[in-house]
């Protein structure tokens, strides 16, 4: 196990850090999850998202600051946390790391987590557990295959390179949450894609970094046939919002030629495909425009739009930093 206290180098003096803690029916785990935390944390805040059981009194026991958010769903639960961080006035500079109350996510990571926001490299630092040496062989294979699907739709959607878009393990700056636009705030588990789709149009540098999954018999709230297409509905949605904003009206300094084959390959090919009930086999050629409004969006405008990536260099973060 790892020494936390040979890690406090990693946090500058000026910095404090901040764990908010979503939990609901967690007794099991929470007093483990809050105890585990390394002494240079300096404030440790579980939100109990309506727990029917004693959550909220084993939380206080193990010495953190318990609020209530009346079973919201976890995207509302960490809301919660952020606005109870702000209204507490902390002085000095400070981060925001999002941590389960089951247990999921490991203290070890922190130091690699809240590096790139300490350097300045960041606004926001998204845990990524394929880049962990163990992989994400821990992870259920149903699981996996829902993070695939999403990840490809999370990224067409904000136009980044996510490797792990659905991880919960998080943190963000103190600025990057007195600026956040907090309206129409998404309460359920498509909480971390959302997070990401906000950040795009906000202008804030995502990051990623390495952090371990841990399964050991916690259960899991979401409920796949509901959530995949719900969570992909607001996906798609957000490349929409995106695509019209940077392709259509121009919103991003993008070549009239590019503007156009981005337009035409999504929203050709997409109506090539619907048509396929009427027009046969032809509309699969929909695909192919797909494929290329996704290759240029990617490779050639996205890279344009933002700076190319930045090697965090205290770790093995990779940084986006967004357009304004």
């Amino acid at each position: 196990m790892i020494n936390f206290r040979l890690c406090q180098d990693a946090v500058p003096n000026k910095w404090k850090v901040c764990v908010v803690m979503p939990a609901r029916n967690e007794a099991e785990h929470i007093r483990d999850a809050v105890s585990g935390l390394p002494d240079w944390v300096d404030r440790v805040v579980v939100v109990d998202d309506g727990s029917n059981d004693n959550t909220s009194e084993l939380a206080l026991d193990a010495g953190a600051k318990v609020i209530h958010s009346e079973g919201i769903g976890v995207g509302g639960a960490i809301a919660a946390g952020y606005q109870h961080l702000l209204a507490s006035e902390i002085s000095g500079r400070w981060c925001a790391v999002v941590m389960a109350g089951d247990g999921q996510m490991d203290p070890i990571d922190l130091p690699t987590l809240i590096e790139p926001i300490m350097s300045g490299n960041a606004d926001f630092v998204k845990g990524d557990r394929s880049a962990h040496p163990e992989g994400l062989i821990a992870m259920p294979l149903r699981r996996r295959m829902g993070t695939w699907w999403l990840r490809h739709l999370t990224n067409m959607a904000t136009g980044l390179e996510i490797h792990d878009p659905q991880c919960g393990y998080t943190a963000c700056s103190d600025r990057m949450l007195q600026s956040w636009d907090w309206s129409g705030n998404w309460n359920g588990y498509g909480y971390p894609n959302w997070w990401l789709l906000r950040c795009v149009e906000q202008g804030f540098a995502v990051a990623e970094a390495p952090v371990r999954a841990i399964y050991e018999g916690q259960s899991s709230g979401i409920r796949i046939l509901t959530f995949l297409p719900k969570v992909s509905g607001m996906l798609l949605l957000g490349l929409f919002s995106r695509g019209s904003g940077w392709y259509l009206l121009g919103q991003r300094r993008i070549s009239a030629l590019k503007r156009i084959t981005v337009s035409i390959g999504f929203l050709g090919g997409i109506s090539a495909i619907a048509s396929i009930p009427w027009t046969g086999s032809i509309g699969l050629m929909g695909i192919l425009g797909l494929m290329a409004a996704r290759m240029i969006d990617k490779r050639l405008v996205c890279p344009k739009a933002r700076p190319d990536k930045i090697e965090a260099e205290s770790s093995d973060a990779t940084v986006w930093p967004n357009a304004a």
